[in-house]
């Protein structure tokens, strides 16, 4: 009887996966790739580099391993969990962070990679207010500045929750691509953002334009392990995302597809 119950479980769980047959998935990308990307007719091709790279590649290898086909759309990272939760897409890559309040929306895969967040600025804004300050600037010290961080993020939540304390102005936008544009244009004078999202977008800037102030920080809600939203209602689909997660880090997959990104581990 015991190997009749496991065997019609096994089959259960076949049939339900050979049903999927199409993950629909969102990455999170810049808003200057998500138009060239609606502009060309190879619509869901990976992009060239940085984290939308990473992610993309890691969705397909993971519809590859699936024997799904992969529908790739980008997506503004704050669109990402709401159509998610709504089943729009199937899998969601907007390097979320898994807390209680997002886990009523959406479910979340086995972790993909650690995050941390860090503050970023112009290396003479960091003088000036070093001297305001008179101590070093850190996320800790920083007082009576203009911050700004992406729309909808642990990050935004984080620097509201101290703004009228710390006498900060927080100015929220819909995507990093707008927030190194702020920074660059003066009308925020630091960016908190997670650390890799932040090296991936300015490593083709000039060299010394921006630098990162301050030790990463990962404790009260600004880091710690990034995972893909996947709607509640896909238990299958969530299953096959872990098991194909465990597969690529157990044959050295995932480690290739990282050394194609970043000169660095993402664990």
């Amino acid at each position: 009887m015991r190997f009749l119950l496991l065997f019609l479980a096994l089959f259960a769980s076949s049939a339900s996966h050979a049903d999927v047959s199409e993950f629909k998935v969102a990455v999170g990308a810049q808003l200057q790739a998500m138009v060239q990307l609606s502009a060309s007719p190879n619509k869901g091709a990976a992009q060239s580099g940085g984290l939308t790279g990473f992610n993309e590649l890691l969705a397909r290898e993971i519809c590859r391993r699936a024997a799904v086909r992969c529908n790739i759309s980008n997506q503004i990272v704050a669109d990402i969990l709401p159509g998610v939760a709504a089943g729009q897409f199937d899998l969601g890559f907007g390097n979320f962070l898994r807390t209680p309040e997002r886990e009523k929306q959406v479910a979340f895969s086995d972790s993909i990679w650690r995050s941390s967040s860090r503050l970023l600025a112009k290396p003479n804004v960091v003088s000036r207010t070093a001297i305001q300050l008179r101590q070093e600037v850190t996320l800790a010290s920083l007082s009576g500045v203009r911050v700004g961080v992406v729309e909808g993020t642990l990050q935004q939540s984080y620097l509201r929750s101290i703004a009228d304390e710390r006498n900060l102005e927080v100015l929220s936008y819909r995507t990093m691509d707008d927030l190194i544009s702020a920074l660059r244009d003066d009308r925020a004078d630091f960016l908190l953002m997670p650390v890799l999202s932040t090296y991936a977008l300015i490593s083709h800037e000039p060299a010394g334009s921006f630098e990162f102030i301050g030790p990463p920080v990962a404790d009260r809600g600004l880091g710690g392990t990034v995972h893909i939203a996947i709607p509640k209602q896909q238990e299958d689909v969530l299953l096959i995302v872990n098991q194909a997660i465990a597969a690529m880090r157990t044959d050295g997959t995932y480690q290739r597809i990282v050394r194609q990104f970043f000169p660095f581990s993402m664990d």
